[in-house]
């Protein structure tokens, strides 16, 4: 009967260490976006609180890859007008391990952009694809939950009022729970 119990208790020590190194995860984040954006009015606020979430895959305790949507921020011109972006991102995350409950990681990838905008002083809104990038540290509460920090960068675009499109970058800083699976 010892040997059982034993087996038992041995066998879900090792389960939960296997789970902390691979497989699926979820994660919310709140943070401030910096979408990048100009107007020809002149701004007033460039910085918006934004929200996302996503969902990944540990190959390993080094490596992961993740799809994220997150809004990246929104701007208001000194007269009123403004315009706001959101990101699809899927990337791969390269964790280094700094301590056994604190890591640090990158994340690489490509991001699809959305900005809608109702001024044409701002820009109308449009779509743009290009290369993410990220990095951030993340301190795990257990082996199951850890709470991030991070910056990332993202693609985006507005189309002027000759349809030109001007290609910018927006910038997140953000706080998150991710729950390992």
């Amino acid at each position: 009967m010892k040997k059982i119990v034993a087996a038992v208790l041995l066998s879900a020590v090792a389960g939960s260490a296997f789970a902390a190194d691979q497989g699926i995860y979820v994660g919310a984040t709140l943070g401030s976006g910096k979408p990048g954006l100009n107007s020809t009015a002149g701004m007033n606020k460039t910085s918006e609180f934004v929200y996302g979430g996503l969902v990944g895959y540990k190959f390993s305790r080094n490596l992961a890859a993740e799809a994220s949507f997150t809004g990246v921020g929104k701007v208001t011109d000194l007269r009123g007008n403004t315009a706001k972006g959101d990101a699809f991102t899927l990337s791969a995350v390269g964790t280094l391990p700094v301590t056994s409950s604190f890591d640090l990681y990158g994340k690489l990838g490509f991001s699809s952009s959305k900005t809608t905008s109702a001024s044409a002083a701002i820009g109308a809104g449009t779509t743009r694809t290009g290369l993410s990038y990220g990095i951030g540290g993340q301190y795990n509460v257990s082996n199951s939950v850890g709470v991030r920090f991070g910056w990332d960068s993202y693609p985006i675009a507005t189309l002027n009022a000759l349809g030109g499109k001007t290609n910018v970058n927006a910038s997140v800083i953000s706080a998150g729970v991710v729950v390992n699976f």
